[in-house]
């Protein structure tokens, strides 16, 4: 689903970042649908009494498409191959088609057929889908109607935008295209799980739109929310519908690239046969059975192929359509950094960016009452033609690295802790343009307060609160602006 109006107070971090694109929906796998938009009590958007409401089976035989033509949830009327039945009705029931049997080729549970619930389920077992005005408040939204197990196989339908007038997609194949592969893959999840969370939920629907249709480009329009605020926690789910969620893409979209589609669906596996386990859990699972990895290490990666995105990114370097995503957002300083009190959460990363040196030196020192697992410090050196050469120190301990930047465009420093649940950790970051085994010199921090932030070195201080408070509107996916790559057409 997609939201309309969104404003979230981030969790974890600090720091400026730029103005995210809006979600497309709330995640609704686990919300049940008190009935269907057939009947006068369902809530909105749903059909006017007066509207005749017919349907039509996909050729595939797997979907029913509600429709009416006149109203103000009527499809747009244009037959363009006479047989009855408008275009738009004909696009959304072949490409619903396609979508399902993507799915199925990577693997993929079909959602449980819904003749088993009480009630209005659209007459039959195939899996509904009704067109609706949703007076660009949102374009689509997938609502569950109940569940055979106590956490999986679940069934539900699908709203979504009848003629997308007024948005921004280019075409209206486009809009069908972006709005059935996510929605379905919610449809998909619920087969396994419905409570994974909004991350988790949202981040794999968006991923699996990339899947199924580089071109369409959602994720590279959502990669802004998590490149802007890769310092917010990436295990702690936003309160309400927050765009970071969708953003959280990216992550999945690096585990799909580096270990292989396999593993997203493993994790949907896993999360049936543990279905009280976190997300980030159950990853580590996968990782660690089928590949040798875990979860810190793999985060550790993520961090630096994130490095290299926008105008950054190289061939080789990370991502094989990472030129397409947002630029990282980092901290620029100048020489001598000393930020005495910077904190890191569970699965996020804190970024600073200096200029090329001779010699460069960094160290980070994490407080004397902080665990020290799962910490790590990636120092990259990017040349003039964009290429990074990254030196990375690891924990336990204090983390130090020095490199030779001489004639560098800038160096980025990357405070990583790859640790899926916890809470924040502190240490004192020092970078100085000399070759030096103690980059911190001999002082001791005396502030409280990492400089140019004013992010307080405390639990309790202010932002820890403010960090908790969320306004937020909608129900449904949040609509999608357009990219730097669309407005640039």
């Amino acid at each position: 689903m997609r939201w309309a109006a969104l404003a979230v107070l981030a969790f974890a971090g600090c720091g400026p970042g730029h103005s995210a694109p809006e979600p497309h929906d709330r995640s609704q796998a686990a919300l049940l649908a008190e009935s269907r938009p057939t009947s006068p009590s369902s809530s909105l958007p749903r059909f006017e009494a007066t509207e005749q409401v017919e349907s039509v089976v996909s050729p595939g035989a797997h979907f029913r498409i509600h429709f009416t033509r006149s109203g103000p949830n009527a499809v747009k009327a244009a037959d363009a191959d006479g047989n009855g039945i408008p275009d738009a009705v004909d696009i959304v029931a072949r490409t619903y088609d396609r979508v399902a049997a993507f799915y199925a080729g990577l693997g993929y549970l079909p959602p449980p057929e819904d003749s088993w619930l009480p009630g209005d389920f659209g007459g039959d077992g195939l899996f509904d889908v009704y067109l609706l005005d949703f007076a660009g408040r949102a374009d689509g939204a997938f609502r569950t109607d109940g569940c055979q197990g106590a956490e999986s196989q679940c069934s539900g339908h699908m709203l979504q935008e009848n003629d997308f007038t007024g948005y921004s997609y280019r075409s209206y194949e486009e809009a069908v295209d972006t709005l059935a592969s996510h929605e379905f893959f919610h449809a998909v999840q619920a087969a396994y799980h419905p409570n994974l969370g909004s991350v988790a939920v949202e981040g794999t629907a968006v991923w699996a739109t990339e899947r199924f249709a580089p071109a369409l480009e959602d994720l590279e329009q959502f990669s802004s929310a998590y490149l802007d605020r890769p310092d917010r926690s990436l295990v702690v789910d936003p309160d309400g519908p927050g765009s970071f969620s969708y953003g959280s893409s990216l992550y999945f979209q690096f585990l799909s690239e580096r270990f292989g589609d396999r593993l997203i669906l493993s994790m949907w596996e896993e999360s049936v046969r543990t279905p009280s386990v976190r997300w980030p859990a159950l990853v580590d699972t996968v990782l660690r059975r089928d590949s040798g990895a875990d979860f810190d290490r793999a985060f550790a990666e993520f961090a630096q192929w994130n490095m290299a995105t926008g105008s950054h990114a190289r061939p080789g370097q990370g991502y094989a359509r990472g030129e397409g995503y947002a630029e990282l957002t980092s901290s620029s300083k100048t020489f001598p950094v000393d930020e005495p009190s910077v904190r890191v959460a569970p699965a996020s990363t804190r970024y600073f960016e200096v200029a090329g040196a001779q010699n460069i030196s960094v160290s980070f020192q994490p407080t004397d009452d902080a665990e020290t697992g799962a910490l790590h410090l990636l120092v990259a050196v990017v040349g003039q033609d964009g290429t990074l050469q990254v030196t990375r120190a690891d924990s336990p301990g204090a983390l130090l690295a020095q490199v030779s930047a001489q004639g560098a465009s800038r160096v980025l420093v990357a405070v990583v802790d790859g640790r899926h649940q916890g809470l924040g950790r502190y240490g004192r970051l020092c970078i100085t343009d000399t070759a030096t085994g103690s980059p911190c010199g001999g002082d001791a921090p005396s502030d409280g307060e990492d400089k140019d932030t004013g992010c307080q070195s405390a639990p309790g201080g202010w932002t820890w609160w403010l960090s908790w408070l969320v306004l937020a509107a909608g129900g449904y996916r949040p609509l999608r602006k357009r990219s730097h790559l669309e407005a640039s057409r």
